[in-house]
C-alpha cells in the first residue's frame, strides 16, 4: 500500500504553506491516515517544486494507490521559497491513472493573482473532491484502504472539529522530515479556526469556516512537542484570525475580551518544549486592541516575553478611508489601528541583544480594489502612513495587495470589476510607500550594524544571494556575492533598500574577504578595499585598525583566520 501527498501549497488569511512553511493541511492529512491504520512508511510526501525538478518523482506517482493533492491560494502573495501549483499541473495530476483526492482551500476557487475573481475548477480525473475537510476525508479513506473496501467517488463535504485536529496533528508530525527544506521548515500551528466576528470583512474567506472552534491549550503544546521531537525548531502560532481571540471572554460587543493568562501559559509552555529557534505569531485584530486595550496589552506583553526576536503582529487596516471601511465591514478605523500600533510599540519595541532585532513590531496590510474606493482613498492611505512616520512609531512592514474575489463572500455580490479603477493612483501609492515609507522605516528597524542570525540562503539574483531568517515576515537579506544555497549564515546590515537589507556574512574573514564585499562596508571605498587586500594578511585587530581605523565599528565581528576561502 502506498499513499502520496502532493503539496501544491496553500496561502490563506490564517494559514501559510509555501516553503519554508509546511501547512496544517499536509500534517493533518498524514496524521489522519496514521490514525486510520496506514503505517507511516506507506505515506510519501512531495512538494510540487520537487516534482518539477525531479521527473522520476513525478513518475513514481503512477505507483501510488491514492494521491492527495492539497492546494489553494485565497490571498495574493509573492514567494521566494516555492511556486504554487498551476491549473495546468492540477489537470496533469488528474490524468494519472490512480485514485486521486483534491482538497484544501482550492475548494473556494482557483486564482493565483490579486485583482482577479477565482474560478471553480472541474477537477476532471479526480475521484474525490473535498468541499469539506481533506484531513477528515483522509481518515475515512484510510479506513477503507485498511479494510480493503471500495473507495468512494464524488464530493466529500464533512467538516472536521477541534477534536479531530487534536488526534491527527501529533500523529502527522513525522511528515515534516520528508519536506525538501527539512530541517529548515517552519510549522503553522492552529489554536482555533473560524472568525469571532458577527459580520465578516467583505473579501475574507475565513468566514466560510464558521464560528471559532478552539483547541485545548494542552493539545496545542502536545502538537508542538511532537513536531519538535521530529526535528522542527521553527513555529508560528498563526492558524487563527486573531491570536488575541484565543480563549477570549465573550462580551456584548463584536470583539471578545482577550484572556492574558491563557496567552501567557500557551507561549510559556511552548518555549519550555526545548531549544526552539523561532516562535512567532500571525494575525492580530487591531479592533480587539482598540476595544480592550488593557487586556490586549497584557497579552501582547506575554507574547513579547516568550516569543523570539523579529516577531511581527500584522494588522489588517486594508484602507484608511472610513467610507471604504464601512462599505466592507472592516474591523477598525484608522485611529484604532494607530492606537494598536502604539501599544505594540510600547510592549515589543525592545531588543534582547544590543545589535539584535526588535522583539515584536506591528505590520500593516493594505488591500486595493475594495468597493467604495476613490482617488481620495489613496491620499488618505498616504496621510495615515505619514502620521505613523511623524510620530516616530516603528512598523516592520507594509503589505499592499489587490483583492481576490471568491464566490460566497460579500464582495462577490458587490463588484463586477475586480481590479482597481484607479490604476495610476494605485501605482503612485505603491511607489510612495516604497520610497518614502519603507526605506526610512527599514533604516529605523534594521539600523546599520544590526546582526541578523541564522539567515537561510535560498536563491540567487544575478551576482547576489538572497536569504531570510525562518520566521514570520522575515526581512529579505541581500548578500552581494554568490554563496552556497541552503546554508545558514549570520550577517551584519551594511545597507538598505526599500524592501530588503544589504548584509555581509560575519565573522568577516578579513584575510580572505572579497573586494566586492569589502566595498559594501560603510566607510570603505573601492580604493580603500583594494589597499586592505594588498596589505593583508593581518595578524590581529591592533595591526588592522592602526592602518584602517574606519573598521573600528566592526572590530568585534572581524576574524583573522589565515587561509580561509572567500565565498564563490
Amino acid at each position: 500500500m502506498r499513499v502520496v501527498i502532493v503539496d501544491g501549497y496553500v496561502d490563506e488569511p490564517t494559514c501559510l504553506g509555501v516553503p519554508p512553511y509546511i501547512s496544517t493541511y499536509v500534517r493533518y492529512t498524514a496524521g489522519a491516515l496514521v490514525a486510520a491504520g496506514i503505517p507511516e512508511e506507506s505515506i510519501d510526501y512531495f512538494a510540487i517544486d520537487q516534482l518539477r525538478r525531479e521527473p522520476s518523482l513525478k513518475e513514481s506517482l503512477f505507483d501510488a494507490d491514492v494521491i492527495f493533492l492539497i492546494t489553494g491560494m485565497t490571498v495574493p502573495g509573492r514567494y521566494l521559497g516555492g511556486k504554487p501549483i498551476t491549473e495546468k499541473e492540477i489537470n496533469e495530476i488528474g490524468k494519472i491513472p490512480t485514485y486521486k483526492v483534491v482538497g484544501g482551500p482550492i475548494k473556494f476557487g482557483f486564482t493565483l493573482k490579486g485583482g482577479t475573481r477565482a474560478k471553480e475548477l472541474p477537477f476532471e480525473g479526480y475521484q474525490l473532491i473535498c468541499r469539506g475537510d481533506v484531513e477528515l476525508a483522509a481518515y475515512y479513506l484510510g479506513k477503507y484502504l485498511v479494510e480493503g473496501r471500495e473507495l468512494p467517488e464524488g464530493v466529500f463535504d464533512q467538516k472536521r472539529r477541534a477534536k479531530h485536529v487534536n488526534t491527527f496533528a501529533p500523529l502527522g508530525a513525522f511528515i515534516v522530515k520528508k519536506h525538501f527544506y527539512f530541517p529548515n521548515v517552519i510549522c503553522e500551528i492552529e489554536t482555533f479556526r473560524g472568525c469571532e466576528r458577527r459580520r465578516h470583512c467583505s473579501y475574507c474567506t475565513e468566514g466560510f469556516y464558521g464560528s471559532p472552534d478552539e483547541r485545548e491549550l494542552e493539545k496545542v503544546v502536545e502538537e508542538v512537542k511532537a513536531l519538535y521531537q521530529n526535528g522542527v525548531k521553527y513555529f508560528r502560532i498563526g492558524r487563527q484570525p486573531n491570536i488575541l481571540g484565543y480563549k477570549a471572554v465573550k462580551t456584548e460587543g463584536e470583539f471578545p475580551k482577550p484572556n492574558p493568562e491563557v496567552i501567557c501559559k500557551l507561549f510559556r509552555e511552548i518555549r519550555e518544549v526545548g531549544d526552539i529557534r523561532t516562535l512567532h505569531i500571525d494575525n492580530v485584530n487591531a479592533g480587539t486592541i482598540d476595544k480592550h486595550p488593557n487586556e490586549s496589552k497584557r497579552a501582547l506583553e506575554c507574547i513579547a516575553k516568550y516569543d523570539t526576536e523579529g516577531d511581527v503582529a500584522p494588522f489588517g487596516l486594508e484602507t484608511a478611508d472610513e467610507k471604504v471601511i464601512e462599505n466592507n465591514f472592516l474591523k477598525v478605523k484608522p485611529e484604532g489601528i494607530k492606537r494598536a500600533i502604539r501599544i505594540v510599540n510600547e510592549v515589543g519595541a525592545f531588543k534582547e541583544r544590543e545589535d539584535g532585532l526588535f522583539k515584536l513590531l506591528p505590520g500593516i496590510n493594505f488591500l486595493v480594489g475594495l468597493p467604495g474606493e476613490t482617488k481620495e482613498t489613496f491620499r488618505k492611505n498616504v496621510d495615515f502612513l505619514k502620521s505613523v512616520l511623524d510620530e516616530g512609531l516603528l512598523v516592520r512592514r507594509v503589505n499592499i495587495r489587490q483583492v481576490m474575489v471568491f464566490e460566497g463572500t460579500p464582495i462577490s455580490e458587490m463588484v463586477k470589476r475586480t481590479k482597481t479603477k484607479y490604476r495610476k493612483e494605485y501605482e503612485r501609492f505603491k511607489e510612495w510607500v516604497r520610497e518614502e515609507f519603507d526605506l526610512p522605516m527599514m533604516k529605523r528597524v534594521f539600523p546599520t550594524g544590526t546582526v541578523i542570525k541564522d539567515v537561510l540562503l535560498e536563491a540567487y539574483d544575478g551576482g547576489h544571494t538572497l536569504g531570510r531568517q525562518i520566521g514570520s515576515y522575515p526581512v529579505l537579506v541581500r548578500i552581494p556575492e554568490r554563496m552556497e544555497l541552503f546554508s545558514k549564515v549570520n550577517v551584519i546590515v551594511v545597507g538598505h533598500r526599500e524592501r530588503s537589507v544589504i548584509g555581509i556574512p560575519i565573522p568577516i574573514e578579513i584575510n580572505s574577504i572579497s573586494l566586492k564585499l569589502l566595498s559594501y562596508i560603510p566607510g570603505i571605498s573601492k580604493k580603500t578595499a583594494t589597499e586592505i587586500i594588498l596589505k593583508r594578511p593581518f595578524k590581529d585587530s591592533l595591526e588592522l585598525l592602526s592602518l584602517f581605523p574606519q573598521l573600528e565599528p566592526l572590530a568585534k565581528h572581524i576574524s583573522f583566520k589565515e587561509g580561509a576561502q572567500a565565498p564563490t
